[in-house]
């Protein structure tokens, strides 16, 4: 968003920072299970490295996939929010899902 101020006769924007992202959410899903998440973690985002590991932990399939981990860590760093990786392992019906909010 952007906030107007009137100087004079002219109007300068400026713009508003926006909130930083504060929690990672980490959700696994079985597929074949109705109900909750098979894991479903929230932490502070000062240790996001630490969850994307355990992300990689809870969910080994995330390995094998071509994510590169230290660009996610520097957009989480940065304050962007929202959806970082799903993944969905359609062998193990299982969705992964990391996201900043």
């Amino acid at each position: 968003m952007l906030e107007e101020v009137v100087i004079g006769k002219m109007a300068v924007q400026e713009p508003q920072a926006k909130p930083k992202a504060k929690t990672l959410h980490v959700r696994v899903a079985d597929k074949a299970k109705e109900g909750n998440p098979v894991v479903n973690v929230r932490m502070p985002i000062g240790i996001v490295k630490f969850g994307l590991k355990m992300a990689k932990a809870y969910a080994p399939e995330m390995k094998d996939q071509d994510i590169d981990w230290d660009s996610i860590v520097e957009v989480i760093q940065e304050g962007e929010t929202g959806m970082l990786v799903q993944v969905d392992d359609e062998a193990e019906n299982k969705t992964v899902e990391v996201w900043v909010d």
